[in-house]
This record gives structure tokens, C-alpha cells and sequence, in this order.
């Protein structure tokens, strides 16, 4: 049996690889500005299911295990993206900054037809960021590619006080859950 991760990131490579030590990577063929969902859970486990399946039609009739992911960033409601530019990069983790947010992941794992999707979610505690740490931050790669802007690992690390739930969650793959899940169904 074939373990397939649907996704491009290298974070949720090397996450999955802590479990699973043989799988390949496919990036999902889906728009995800398709999904326009308020709730911030809700959207994150909508990406998922609707990511896991573009890659079951590649997969169709092959003995493969899909695996897909998709975090969402919840700042009191507002689902913060991943920053368009440095002005919004800056908005985002100046709101983050002396604040409490949410992180939610979402994991689909489709086995023999069957899609199973689940949501684990850690509340993020921010310190203050002074505002030429957050100005210089925005000057880096950093922020454009993740959800709220930040990575935990990267430099937000540096301002996080105290998580509430998997660390590994806010990374974007919630080994754990996933992990149990896996060898429930009989995957690993």
C-alpha cells in the first residue's frame, strides 16, 4: 500500500516522515479561493476533504493511502490567510501581537474510498512584538507562504509565550491525532 501526502510543504514532509518513514508527495490540483467558508473549523476541514480528493481521482483503482492538510489561522473569528503583501503581513501580525489566536488543522485521510476527517485545534499566545521586529519581519520570505503569516519554528517562535494543544498542530500536521487515525484504519 502506497502512502500519499497531498501537499507541497516541506513542514508537513518532514512532519509525516516522523510516523511514516516511506510515503511520495503530490500537490493537489485545487483552488482553494473556491471555498468561501466564514467558519474558520469548518473551512480548514472543507480544504482537506476537497484537496484529498483531487488526489484520489489521481490515485483511482491504485492501493494508496491519501493524506491531506490544510490549517487556518482564527484571530476572533477573522480567518487570516496567507499575507497577499507587506501591508498585509504587517496588519496580520500586528493583530497577533499581545494577543490570543487559534490554529486550526485539518487532516483527510482517504483509504479504499473512504474519507476520514478530523480537526485538532491550540490556542496561540502571543507576546508584544515591537514594531521594528515586526517591520523587519516583513522584509524577510518568512510570512507569504503560511496561514497568519508565521511559522511557529521561525521567528514568531521567539514571541509565543504558551500554546494550548499540539504544537505540531500549528506547525500544520497533528501527529498524534494523525498517527492514531492511521493505525485505526489499519495504514501504518
Amino acid at each position: 500500500m502506497e502512502i500519499v501526502l497531498a501537499s507541497a510543504s516541506p513542514r508537513r514532509r518532514e512532519l509525516l516522515g516522523i510516523i511514516v518513514p516511506q510515503f511520495t508527495c503530490t500537490k493537489p490540483d485545487f483552488d482553494e479561493s473556491s471555498v468561501e467558508i466564514k467558519d474558520a473549523k469548518q473551512k480548514a476541514m472543507t480544504l482537506s476533504r476537497e484537496k484529498c480528493k483531487a488526489v484520489m481521482a489521481e490515485y483511482k483503482g491504485k492501493d494508496a493511502v491519501i493524506i491531506s492538510s490544510d490549517t487556518v489561522v482564527d484571530l476572533d473569528g477573522e480567518i487570516l490567510e496567507k499575507p497577499t503583501d507587506k501591508a498585509d503581513a504587517y496588519r496580520m501580525i500586528k493583530s497577533l501581537s499581545d494577543n490570543v489566536h487559534m490554529v486550526h488543522t485539518a487532516v483527510s485521510v482517504c483509504k479504499k474510498g473512504i474519507i476520514y476527517t478530523f480537526a485538532d485545534t491550540t490556542r496561540v499566545f502571543v507576546d508584544k512584538i515591537p514594531e521594528e521586529e515586526i517591520l523587519r519581519y516583513i522584509e524577510t520570505e518568512e510570512p507569504y507562504d503560511k496561514a497568519g503569516g508565521y511559522a511557529i519554528q521561525g521567528f514568531m517562535g521567539g514571541y509565543i509565550s504558551k500554546i494550548h494543544g499540539s504544537y505540531h498542530n500549528v506547525v500544520g500536521l497533528p501527529l498524534a491525532k494523525l498517527n492514531k487515525l492511521l493505525k485505526n484504519i489499519k495504514a501504518i
